[in-house]
């Protein structure tokens, strides 16, 4: 009999660092399946023969993504993906976000160092699958028949940007700070909401530059994403043919 959770792209790991590994794959399956809040995972003796590890070693993996406000477990009930905006560290951070100690120079700076590393291990590690990923999602971005559909697909764009690091804890930390940066950022006002079109076509200027794998285009990329009021594909196209 077929395991259709197994089949559908949930990997064996290794014996080495189990737990983290298994946390990682579980993390993984979430997020490239973008599992909706509230699916129940399989029984833990079909999930962890699947992962191909103990149930011990699986117990501690779910503990991990519970603490992180990823899934969570009910007893007797079962094991389901969860909404970190219910987590107590995105409860915590959010009451201070909520404040008036914010500011937007605050909320830009956190953004931009953010982002810049990001950048960084792009650029040195994405494949070219990644970036001709991104650049698929961008241009249907721009293409995209309503704002929610582009909305969507611009945290699809954030997702494979993040997975492109290669760094597993990396894409754990960025699933919830992108909730973050976007609840308390363009939604509660704390920054200038840019125009649609030039967010949404600054994505694809990003690719761009992405494939130059020119670590002088850093703060351009920045500057893109952050300040999308000004600047646009102009400004990539030109430092593109620098670099290039």
């Amino acid at each position: 009999m077929i395991d259709p959770f197994r089949s559908s792209g949930l990997n064996v790991v290794s014996r080495k660092r189990l737990t983290d590994q298994t946390a990682a794959a579980l993390r993984d399956y979430i997020l490239t399946n973008r599992l909706a809040v509230g699916t129940r995972l399989p029984a833990e003796p079909s999930l962890a023969q699947s992962l191909g590890v103990s149930r011990n070693v699986l117990r501690q993996a779910v503990a991990s993504l519970e603490a992180l406000g990823m899934l969570r477990v009910t007893q007797g009930s079962g094991t389901y993906v969860a909404d970190v905006a219910d987590s107590e560290v995105f409860a915590q951070i959010a009451a201070w976000m909520g404040s008036d100690g914010l500011t937007e120079q605050d909320y830009l700076e956190v953004r931009a160092i953010w982002e810049r590393g990001i950048y960084e291990l792009v650029l040195d590690r994405a494949s070219a699958s990644d970036l001709d990923h991104l650049d698929e999602i961008s241009s249907a971005m721009v293409h995209a028949e309503d704002l929610g559909k582009a909305a969507t697909l611009h945290e699809e764009f954030h997702d494979v940007l993040l997975r492109a690091t290669g760094n597993q804890f990396l894409v754990t930390v960025g699933s919830i700070l992108h909730r973050f940066f976007w609840e308390f950022g363009y939604r509660r006002a704390q920054v200038r909401k840019p125009p649609a079109e030039r967010l949404l076509d600054g994505h694809r200027s990003i690719v761009r530059l992405l494939r130059t794998r020119d670590p002088g285009n850093i703060q351009h990329m920045i500057d893109l994403h952050l300040s999308p009021h000004d600047g646009g594909d102009e400004g990539a196209d030109e430092k593109e043919g620098c670099a290039t």
